[in-house]
C-alpha cells in the first residue's frame, strides 16, 4: 500500500510505559482516556482533514493506544515499515513531553532523513528549547497550523529523493526550524486567523482514513473509543476569561499564541459539522469552549441550527452561570430543551470557597449563583450536569479541600437527590500549565525572589520529561503550592475524593456495590502513597542514589501496586452518558466503507491512492497562493 505524505503520531505519556511501574493515582480519572493519556489532540482531525483536503496525504497512526492494545507490540518494527515525507509528533499537553521525545529520537534514528514536525501549545512554549534536539526539524508554533502545515509540507514533499532541504522555510509562517549550519531561527507567529471558518472538524476523515489504510486501532482516539464512543467539537479557540492556572486563558493566548481576541467557527458550520458526524457515530457529542462567550445571537443561532437535526445527546461546557442573570439562565435552558432531544451541562467551578474561586480567576459568579443555576437546569429537562471541583489551585487550604465533601452533601439536599448532578473533585495533576498566568510569574520569579502562589519544581521542558519518571504523581508534579503542603494536598484530595463518594453511596445516587469498590480504591490509593513515601524516606528520597537494594524494594513496591491496580481497574462510569446505536448509523458506516474500497480498487488500478478528501468544502485561495 503506498505510503501517506504525512503521518501524525500520538505518543503515549512515557514512551517505556509497559516497563515502568509509577503509581498515577487520580490524575486520569476525570478523562476518558488511561494514564498513559492516549488521547490524541483535535488538532490531529483538523490538521489532517485540512491537508488532505489539498492534496498532502495524511494517515493518523495513535501509537499509545496501539501500545496499549498490544503489549507485546514491537514498537521499533511497527515504525520502521513507515517511510512517509515527514512525521508529524503532537506535544499539545506537557504529560506528553516524555514519550513525545522519546518517540521522536526512536524515529530520527531508524529514519534519519525524514523530517520530525512537532506542534501543539506545549510544542509552542517550548519551542526554542525542542528545536535544539537533534531528533526535531520543525516546530509549528500557536494554536491554528494548518495552513503553514500544509506550506511546509508542500515545501518537503517538492524536494527530489535524497535532496537536502535548505529553502523556502524562511516564508512558511510560525515556524521554528534550523538550517544546515544547525543555525535556528523563528519565523513570526503571523498566522493567527481571525475565525475557524476554513476548517472543519470532519469525522468521516478519520473513519476513511482507518477504512483506507486498514489500520482501525490506529485512528482510535482512545483505547476504550470503540465501546464509548465520544466525540467532541470546539466553537472556537481562545478565550474571554483569564483564570490563573490556565494555559488557554485569555492572557496565555496573548502572550503565547499571538491571539488577542477568541476566533469563533460559523454557527452553521459548526452545527453542520456536528449532524454530519451524528450520521456515523452513534456516542454523545461534548461542546468544547463555552458558546456562550459568543454572545445570545451566536449562541440561538446554534442550538436553531441543531433543531430537528440532532438525535445524540450533547454536552455543553459552561464557564459558569449562564450571564445576565437567573431568568436569562432559565431561558437558555428552556431554549435548549425545546430544541434538543437530550442536552447536558458542564461546568468547573473549581472550589465551592468563594474566596479560593476568585483567586483563581472566577470573580464573576457566587457559589450561590451555582446553586440556582444547577436547580433551574434540572427543572428545564437537563439530562445530567457535571460540577468539577479541583485541588492545588491559589489561596486553597487543607480545611477548604476537606470541607468539599459536606458542602456537597447540602447541595444535593437543595436539588432534592436528583441523581442528574454529578459532582467530581480531582487534583490540579500532574502539572501546573505552562503558559498560565501562575506559571510565568512562578518562572519570574526563580530570578527576582518574590513570593508568588507557587514554586516551580521544574520550568524547562527537559525538567519535566525528568519528573515524569518520578514514582508518583505527587512526585512528578511540577509545583509546590504556597497555601498547602504537597503531603497535605495529597492527603486531602484523596479524603475529599473518598468523603464525596460517600456522600453519594448514603443519598443512594450510585450503585452501593460500585460506592464501596470506590471508597476502597480511593483509600487504597492514598495507603499505598503512604508506603511509597516511607520507603522513599528509607532511601534518601527521590533524588537520592540509591543502592541497589534499595532500587529493588522500590521497584518490588511498585510493581505491587501496579498489580493491584490491574486487578482492580478504576471504573469511570459516573462520567459515561447514556446513547444508543441506531440502524442509520450502521448504513451510514457502511456506505463509508464501500465508497472507501470503490475508491482503493480504482487507485490500486491507477497505481496510486486516492485521498477521499471531504466533498464538501473545495480548496481556499489562501491555501493555494504559494
Amino acid at each position: 500500500m503506498p505510503q501517506a505524505d504525512l503521518i501524525l503520531l500520538h505518543a503515549p505519556a512515557v514512551y517505556d510505559f509497559r516497563e515502568r511501574s509509577i503509581l498515577y493515582g487520580p490524575i486520569s480519572d476525570m478523562v476518558p482516556s488511561t494514564s498513559v493519556f492516549e488521547m490524541y489532540p483535535m488538532g490531529f482531525v483538523t490538521i489532517g482533514e485540512y491537508l488532505e483536503r489539498h492534496g498532502i496525504r495524511t494517515r493518523i497512526h495513535n501509537l499509545a493506544v496501539r501500545m496499549l492494545n498490544n503489549p507485546r507490540l514491537d514498537v521499533e518494527r511497527e515504525l520502521a515499515r513507515f517511510t512517509p515525507k515527514a512525521f508529524g509528533i503532537d506535544l499539545h499537553w506537557m504529560p506528553h513531553c516524555q514519550g513525545a521525545i522519546e518517540v521522536a529520537k526512536l524515529l530520527k534514528r531508524l529514519h534519519p532523513h525524514i523530517p520530525i514536525i512537532f506542534g501543539g501549545f506545549s510544542a509552542t512554549i517550548f519551542a526554542e528549547e525542542l528545536v535544539a534536539y537533534d531528533c526535531v526539524d520543525y516546530v509549528l508554533r500557536g494554536d491554528s497550523t494548518e495552513l503553514p502545515f500544509l506550506q511546509l509540507m508542500r515545501i518537503i514533499k517538492a524536494a527530489q529523493p535524497g535532496q537536502s532541504l535548505s529553502t523556502g522555510f524562511e516564508d512558511v509562517p510560525n515556524l521554528s526550524w534550523k538550517d544546515r549550519s544547525g543555525a535556528v531561527f523563528h519565523n513570526p507567529l503571523s498566522w493567527v486567523p481571525a475565525d475557524l471558518n476554513h476548517i472543519s472538524l470532519d469525522y468521516q476523515y478519520p473513519m476513511r482514513g482507518a477504512f483506507r489504510d486498514r489500520a482501525f486501532g490506529s485512528y482510535l482516539p482512545f483505547k476504550s473509543w470503540a465501546g464509548y464512543p465520544i466525540v467532541a467539537s470546539i466553537c472556537s479557540r481562545g478565550c474571554d476569561h483569564n483564570c490563573i492556572t490556565c494555559g488557554g486563558s485569555h492572557s496565555a493566548f496573548a502572550r503565547h499564541f499571538g491571539r488577542p481576541r477568541t476566533a469563533w467557527r460559523d454557527p452553521e458550520l459548526l452545527a453542520r459539522d456536528i449532524i454530519t458526524a451524528q450520521k456515523h457515530i452513534w456516542g454523545p457529542f461534548f461542546l468544547l469552549n463555552d458558546f456562550l462567550m459568543g454572545g445570545e445571537t451566536y449562541a440561538c443561532q446554534l442550538i436553531e441550527k441543531l433543531h430537528g437535526h440532532l438525535k445524540n445527546p450533547i454536552g455543553f461546557e459552561f464557564f459558569g452561570p449562564p450571564p445576565g442573570g437567573r431568568e436569562a439562565g432559565r431561558e437558555l435552558y428552556k431554549l435548549l430543551d425545546k430544541n434538543l432531544p437530550s442536552w447536558s451541562v458542564e461546568i468547573s467551578a473549581e472550589s465551592h470557597d468563594d474566596a479560593v474561586r476568585a483567586a483563581f480567576g472566577k470573580a464573576h459568579y457566587r457559589t450561590s449563583d451555582l446553586e440556582d443555576t444547577i436547580v433551574d437546569a434540572l427543572a428545564c429537562g437537563c439530562t445530567r450536569f457535571d460540577l468539577y471541583f479541583m485541588t492545588g489551585i491559589p489561596k486553597q487550604t487543607e480545611s477548604s479541600i476537606l470541607a468539599t465533601g459536606e458542602y456537597v452533601r447540602g447541595l444535593y439536599e437543595r436539588v432534592g437527590n436528583d441523581p442528574r448532578l454529578k459532582v467530581f473533585i480531582s487534583p490540579m495533576a500532574p502539572f501546573l500549565d505552562v503558559g498560565s498566568r501562575a506559571f510565568d510569574a512562578a518562572l519570574a520569579a526563580r530570578q527576582t525572589g518574590e513570593k508568588t502562589d507557587y514554586e516551580l519544581l521544574a520550568a524547562t521542558l527537559e525538567e519535566h520529561r525528568e519528573r515524569m519518571l518520578l514514582p508518583s504523581w505527587k512526585q512528578i508534579m511540577n509545583y509546590c503550592s504556597a497555601s498547602i503542603s504537597s503531603d497535605a494536598l495529597v492527603e486531602s484530595t484523596y479524603q475529599a475524593t473518598y468523603d464525596i463518594n460517600q456522600v453519594k453511596q448514603d443519598l443512594g445516587l450510585i450503585d452501593v456495590e460500585q460506592a464501596k469498590a470506590t471508597g476502597q480504591r480511593i483509600m487504597q490509593g492514598r495507603d499505598q502513597m503512604r508506603r511509597l513515601d516511607e520507603v522513599l524516606a528509607g532511601t534518601g528520597g527521590i533524588a537520592a542514589s540509591h543502592s541497589s537494594e534499595q532500587a529493588a524494594a522500590l521497584k518490588a513496591l511498585l510493581a505491587e501496586f501496579e498489580q493491584v491496580s490491574k486487578a482492580a481497574p478504576a471504573k469511570k462510569d459516573e462520567l459515561s452518558w447514556n446513547f444508543k446505536v441506531s440502524p442509520s448509523h450502521l448504513l451510514h458506516d457502511a456506505g463509508v466503507l464501500l465508497n472507501q474500497e470503490a475508491a482503493n480498487i480504482k487507485a490500486a488500478l491507477k497505481g496510486e491512492l486516492s485521498s477521499a478528501a471531504s466533498s464538501y468544502y473545495q480548496p481556499d485561495s489562501e491555501a493555494l497562493a504559494e
